[in-house]
């Protein structure tokens, strides 16, 4: 197996991963989240309430205690728990092989694990990869006996062709039969824009997670003098002398750009994550997740 994602086979790191899990689970849950619970009359897992009777309603969950105390009909309701699909949407676009570690690298370490954790959920977990269009599809299962797919579909994956958000995403919303948690892991470095296919998966009603990955080159360069810059998608090529003030300025484009997916993602009530491919992996896993951006 690639020497990248081997460890994610290893017992001692799939424990460490359980860990996480327990973390993760620590934070208030959100209502659409896996494991959720809802109201239902009849059997389950743990008793919630009563309701009036309604005609209809099976006599076997009429509470006849209540009745002979009070003259009146009583249907025992319960906590009925409900799986939730997670899909995982990655970006598998040229401008992801950049860095190092690259950023293709990084966001398929970070989607190994976050499979794991909800397969563990007995959530039913899907995978979609994407660059300039749908590359490929994992249709969603359940269960830790799917991780070893998983890991060999991500590698499968090798960063290719242009990127096309919005176009991919708004595909995959319209394809999608069970609408549940997105996370899509992304540098978002695409010039069309993102939001038309966030808005998409925003109808269907996804619960929508984004995890933007970026090289650490890219968010701190410090490099200057004569430099050839060379754009991975176009091919486009460009020799450059950067000097301080040219510097600053690529800093505050950086700055501006982050934080305007910042904004929209609060403006829709998305959640965001900014990985740094400079980060340690497992202290980058651990600072996702007690954050509770997706275990809510």
């Amino acid at each position: 197996m690639d020497n990248h994602l081997d460890s994610f086979l290893d017992d001692e790191f799939l424990k460490k991963l359980e860990k996480l899990k327990v973390i993760a689970g620590k934070s208030a849950r959100n209502h659409r989240r896996g494991e959720h619970r809802s109201w239902q009359s009849g059997e389950g897992l743990e008793f919630l309430d009563y309701r009036k009777y309604h005609i209809g309603d099976d006599l076997r969950y009429v509470d006849w205690s209540v009745y002979g105390r009070l003259d009146k009909l009583f249907v025992k309701l319960f906590h009925a728990e409900k799986g939730q699909t997670a899909h995982l949407l990655l970006d598998t676009s040229l401008s992801m092989g950049t860095g190092n570690p690259s950023k293709d690298i990084t966001a398929k370490k970070i989607a190994a694990a976050i499979s794991y954790i909800c397969l563990s959920n007995l959530d039913k977990t899907g995978l979609m990869a994407f660059a300039d269009k749908i590359v490929a599809i994992k249709a969603p299962a359940r269960g830790k006996k799917q991780y070893p797919e998983v890991l060999k579909y991500f590698l499968s994956l090798s960063p290719s062709d242009l990127t096309n958000l919005n176009g991919c995403l708004a595909e995959y919303a319209s394809i999608c039969r069970n609408p549940g948690i997105a996370v899509i892991i992304s540098d978002f470095l695409d010039p069309k824009g993102y939001e038309v296919g966030l808005n998409a998966l925003a109808y269907r009603d996804f619960d929508i997670n984004l995890i933007q990955v970026m090289s650490h080159e890219e968010l701190f360069w410090s490099r200057t003098g004569n430099l050839m810059l060379h754009e991975v998608e176009t091919g486009e090529k460009k020799v450059t002398f950067v000097d301080k003030p040219l510097l600053a300025l690529y800093q505050q484009k950086v700055n501006t750009f982050i934080a305007k997916i910042k904004r929209y993602c609060g403006h829709c009530g998305i959640n965001y994550f900014l990985c740094d491919t400079g980060t340690p992996f497992e202290d980058l896993l651990t600072d996702y997740l007690s954050k509770g951006a997706l275990f809510r």
